[in-house]
């Protein structure tokens, strides 16, 4: 079954789950309060609505009136369940504070009323991943390796900064058209670099980090482990492997049967979410379909993302940006 059919799994996510809040978090840059007179729309004309999740997050193309810049601006109602707003506030000052870099779309600041957070962005112009994937049947090698190669290089970032995303998927990489970027090295070697987007997710990472209640993240991408709760930077490599195979195949590495339990109960470990571990222990991921067997380190790697057990995973996204496929 092809990559573009599964579309109905792939976007099929799961909360995400309250954490303990940020400590040490640099607090150079904080969320802004605007007065009882200023209004958002006082700041950025809101030109259309792109995504809308439940009732309470909304995401729009909108323009700085002081810059005319294009931006996102993702606004967040103030609904929250007991304690969850603290962790969600320790987050996005984190994320403001992230350092610069050039593969992750960093918040160029967020602001807050009575009523919202107002989270602003630069406004990628490229599509998604997904619908990269959605376009091609046939990426070629050395695209497939750039991809990868940045991918990778954002993942190295946010864990280097302690932080895991846990919902790596093509609907949150992006590409942004970096021609008229005063930044983008010259000569120019790409028009249209990777953006990795969506940081809702994320969360402090350290070995001592105690388990979320619920799973995190998208069905068809979540580690195993992750399942019961152990996430860790190898469940953000696991991710990565998974869009490795999409890119080189056109389809999953995994049959639709194992995720077809709607995950109603997202409880880490719960009868649901044990089902489907069973099953991923289990099942065979097709190495001898074609083009595999013509790119070998390209399949060595992706074996490597892919291993059931995150100890037999690639140690870090560094040590994947040195396999010899990527470095060739």
């Amino acid at each position: 079954m092809s990559f573009i059919q599964r579309r109905g799994l792939v976007g099929l996510s799961v909360p995400t789950a309250p954490r303990e809040p940020a400590q040490g978090v640099n607090e150079d840059r904080d969320i802004l309060r605007l007065s009882e007179s200023e209004r958002i729309e006082d700041k950025f004309d809101f030109l259309a609505k792109l995504h809308e999740t439940g009732s309470h997050t909304r995401v729009y193309h909108a323009r700085c009136r002081a810059t005319g810049a294009d931006m996102i601006i993702k606004m967040r109602g103030k609904r929250f369940v007991a304690g969850e707003e603290i962790v969600w506030r320790s987050l996005l000052t984190r994320m403001l504070n992230l350092e610069t870099h050039h593969h992750v779309l960093g918040l160029h600041n967020v602001m807050e009323d009575e009523n919202a957070y107002y989270i602003v962005m630069e406004r990628c112009n490229g599509g998604e991943l997904f619908d990269f994937l959605q376009c091609e049947s046939d990426v070629p090698e050395r695209e497939c390796k750039r991809i990868m190669r940045e991918i990778l290089q954002s993942v190295d970032h946010i864990h280097a900064s302690g932080l895991l995303h846990r919902d790596i998927k093509p609907e949150n990489i992006m590409f942004h058209d970096t021609t008229s970027d005063p930044s983008t090295p010259t000569p120019i070697q790409q028009k249209k670099t990777v953006k990795l987007i969506d940081f809702d997710s994320c969360a402090e990472y350290s070995p001592r980090t105690g388990k979320p209640k619920h799973v995190v993240g998208t069905i068809g991408y979540i580690a195993p482990e992750a399942l019961k709760g152990d996430y860790s930077p190898s469940s953000d490599l696991w991710s990565v492997g998974v869009i490795l195979y999409i890119l080189m195949t056109g389809d999953m590495p995994f049959e639709p049967d194992i995720y077809h339990e709607t995950p109603d109960d997202t409880r880490c470990g719960s009868d649901t979410m044990n089902s489907i571990y069973q099953r991923l222990k289990g099942a065979h991921i097709d190495f001898e379909c074609e083009p595999w067997p013509s790119f070998p380190q390209a399949a060595d790697l992706c074996q490597k993302l892919l291993a059931f057990n995150p100890g037999d995973r690639s140690p870090s996204a560094r040590e994947a940006l040195n396999h010899p496929w990527l470095r060739a």
